[in-house]
């Protein structure tokens, strides 16, 4: 088959007619071929300019595809190899013309196309009503009209389900793997859990990865949302997404030709694309707002127990001044063992309760253990100058709100607060509110022995 730009037809019988009897080209099914188009369908297509040499009709569809902005679904033979030369002609005419091989159904859902082959149309066992039987054949009933009547419009409702389906795309799930989407290729939902995604086709419906990296390449398309979690988000030059995005645990890259039309929410600043460097700014001052009132309260609660309780925290001071390390490592075996506990006490429901309260009860003290800690380095600091302890808990709790804002070096510093404060608890008996057992009362009692 070889297509030469020729002009405007007004159908594509004439014009498969037309172009054959210009060209030489024999088309003898071409009288009987033609594209039923269903879906809502613009008056004026785009027109499209190409050149292909020696390849199957399908690639030749894609190519026209690509030019007209289409994504199309293709469920026809690949066809013979054809040469096609276009100039400005109307894509929805090039279309028909690639098509002149036979019957094809096209349902358009905005630019979403899919195109299926014509269902056959049955063969009468015998002569139509009205006519008079040939010799040798049966005659039909009369009512066989009626059921044909009947049958057609179930039928063109089977088939219009069906093209919806295919317009629409089967449903992806993978776990464990990476999931490719080609180029051409059409699905709905589409949802990864432990595994990478890279999407070149076309999405119908929402996106959703979590613990792996997420890739939308050029020519790329998302009808719904895009949701990640644990995982970089790239959304390259010429991608597009229609609905939201929200990046949960890794970046987003954004090119400067992306387009997302929905909103933005990431944990971390975005990279490229227009738009990024107010969306970083804002989420890096929100970051800001919440390291500072996690301060300010971290020092009004100290402020309360120093109030309240001076003489224990005191004595949390003096254990955490000492012996540091030993703070830490009891620190860390304290906060395995109440895990542990609160596990043991979840396997019946009537533990349950307990397990609750003990874990709150377990993070007030923690905290009470971290204010101490905070106090104490405040304390190394600037005692020289002042001996008020609330002074040495502000100097506390601004230098770990200096060096919280430090990637890893933060996180890391704010657990050693808290397992040194949980390691003083332990080593003081929770700031002695559990007094330790006289040492003589294992010697009392009835067994006794005379010194």
């Amino acid at each position: 088959m070889r297509i030469v730009s020729t002009g405007l037809f007004s159908s594509s019988r004439l014009g498969a007619a037309a172009l054959g009897a210009a060209l030489g080209i024999s088309v003898s099914g071409a009288a009987a071929a033609e594209v039923i188009r269903k879906g809502s369908w613009p008056e004026v297509e785009p027109k499209v300019s190409l050149e292909v040499r020696g390849e199957p009709r399908n690639e030749a569809l894609r190519r026209v595809a690509r030019e007209a902005g289409w994504s199309l679904v293709l469920n026809v033979p690949p066809g013979d190899v054809v040469e096609l030369h276009v100039q400005g002609q109307p894509a929805d005419k090039v279309l028909e013309l690639l098509l002149a091989d036979g019957s094809y159904v096209a349902t358009r859902d905005g630019d979403l196309i899919a195109i299926a082959a014509a269902p056959a149309a049955p063969r009468a066992a015998g002569p139509l009503p009205g006519q008079p039987a040939q010799p040798g054949q049966p005659a039909q009933p009369d009512d066989a009209e009626d059921e044909d009547e009947q049958a057609g419009p179930d039928d063109a409702e089977d088939e219009d389900e069906r093209a919806r389906l295919e317009s629409r795309g089967r449903d992806r799930f993978v776990t464990g793997g990476s999931l490719r989407i080609e180029r051409g290729e059409v699905v709905h939902d589409v949802s990864v859990v432990g595994g990478s995604l890279d999407v070149w086709g076309t999405v119908t419906g929402d996106i959703d990865v979590m613990g792996g990296s997420t890739h939308l390449h050029e020519g790329a398309r998302v009808r719904g949302d895009v949701s990640t979690v644990g995982g970089p988000l790239t959304v390259a030059d010429g991608a597009r997404v229609d609905g939201d995005v929200d990046v949960v645990g890794g970046p987003l890259h954004r090119g400067e030709r992306a387009s997302i039309k929905g909103d933005v929410n990431n944990e971390v600043s975005s990279v490229g694309g227009d738009g990024a460097s107010e969306e970083g700014s804002s989420t890096l001052a929100r970051r800001a707002g919440n390291a500072v009132t996690r301060a300010a309260l971290l020092f009004a609660f100290g402020a309360v127990m120093l109030a309240l309780w001076p003489r224990r925290m005191e004595t949390l001071k003096v254990e955490i001044a000492a012996r540091p390390m030993r703070s830490f490592a009891l620190g860390v075996m304290g906060v395995l063992g109440a895990l542990a506990v609160a596990v043991a006490l979840c396997v019946t429901l009537i533990g349950v309760p307990f397990a609750v309260i003990g874990l709150l009860l377990a993070v007030i003290a923690v905290v009470a253990g971290g204010c101490a800690v905070l106090e104490t380095a405040g304390a190394g600091l600037f005692g020289h100058r002042t001996k008020n302890p609330y002074v040495h808990l502000a100097i506390g709790c601004l230098g770990l709100l200096l060096v919280s804002g430090i990637p890893y070096v933060g996180p890391a510093l704010c657990a050693a607060v808290a397992l040194i404060g949980a390691g003083a608890l332990v080593a003081t008996r929770l700031a002695g509110l559990i007094r330790p057992r006289p040492r003589g009362d294992a010697a009392t009692g009835p067994y006794r022995t005379s010194p």
